[in-house]
């Protein structure tokens, strides 16, 4: 598995991969700063690595880090005189001892993770332990936390830490995901599959997706209906009934050589055109036609 995962991204709306943008790790507190919610599946976001860890030490010293990435304001007039040049960050450092990797960083048993030094934002200390989010640094050799981390003392700390360790199991081997006897399970792990192929980390380059994954995606595509029977997209639950549009959207169809397709043209009197029905129409054909020429591609992730 490579050792990162998808940055910031809305899942419920359309993305198109030759669109997206390269994100910049920020300092974010919240769930909502490091999880995306679709259809109940709640996927890692703004991360490269979640673990279960415990800080067994911070450094009593500080380290300064010069940020080359930040952003610049423009000063056209120099109104604001000479340059200061890049901003600098002083960071406190924590060791992370690492006793579970769910998501990301194949092979870290112990990290060294910064926060900024003098604010209580997304400060660690000796001795706290739990689920951590941590995202590599851009100008250094160390992590920083995205958000506090979930103690053992939260409520749905024993979920989400398994919920997070099937995401994990998806990612290192999407081939064996993407076989599940259940079709619910190839859907979740398609939609996790496809969610971090989608998103650029590090890099806007992008490859062919592996040919065995390449053809079980499009095999699962081939299999989905457009919409569930019955037209309801989300379980009591709350996660998502099986149906290819759920998948439609992160695969950027357009780029394969897939239309949308023309409505009829409508006199007065006709009914509302049913969009659905068009759209299920229109990529079964594509993929029954164009199926076997359809190659995926995913951001290269570095």
């Amino acid at each position: 598995m490579r050792a990162t995962v998808p940055s910031l991204l809305a899942l419920s709306v359309s993305v198109s991969f030759g669109t997206a943008v390269m994100a910049q790790a920020v300092m974010v507190t919240g769930t909502a700063a490091r999880t995306a919610f679709d259809g109940g599946l709640a996927l890692p976001t703004a991360s490269d690595v979640v673990v279960v860890g415990k800080v067994v030490e911070v450094d009593p010293g500080e380290v300064e880090v010069v940020d080359r990435h930040g952003p610049k304001r423009p000063d056209p007039k120099g109104l604001r005189g000479p340059d200061p040049g890049p901003r600098k960050t002083v960071y406190k450092l924590a060791i992370l001892q690492i006793e579970d990797r769910l998501v990301g960083g194949s092979g870290l048993t112990r990290v060294r993770v910064g926060f900024p030094a003098g604010t209580a934002d997304n400060a660690l200390t000796a001795g706290a332990a739990g689920l951590f989010w941590l995202t590599r640094h851009p100008d250094t050799d160390f992590y920083m936390p995205v958000g506090s981390p979930m103690t053992t003392k939260d409520a749905d700390y024993a979920k989400e830490r398994d919920r997070l360790k099937a995401v994990g199991r998806a990612l290192d081997d999407p081939v064996a995901a993407l076989k599940a006897k259940a079709l619910g399970d190839r859907f979740e792990a398609a939609r996790i599959i496809l969610h971090s192929y989608l998103t650029p980390h590090g890099s806007a380059a992008r490859e062919p997706v592996p040919d065995d994954e390449n053809r079980l995606l499009v095999a699962l595509l081939k299999e989905l209906p457009w919409l569930p029977p019955g037209g309801t997209r989300v379980r009591p639950d709350g996660r998502l009934v099986p149906h290819r549009e759920a998948l439609w959207h992160r695969i950027n169809a357009g780029e394969l050589g897939f239309r949308h397709p023309d409505p009829p043209k409508r006199r007065p009197g006709d009914p509302p055109v049913d969009s659905d029905k068009l759209m299920d129409e229109a990529t079964t054909r594509f993929l029954a036609e164009s199926g076997d020429r359809i190659k995926l591609k995913r951001f290269v992730q570095k």
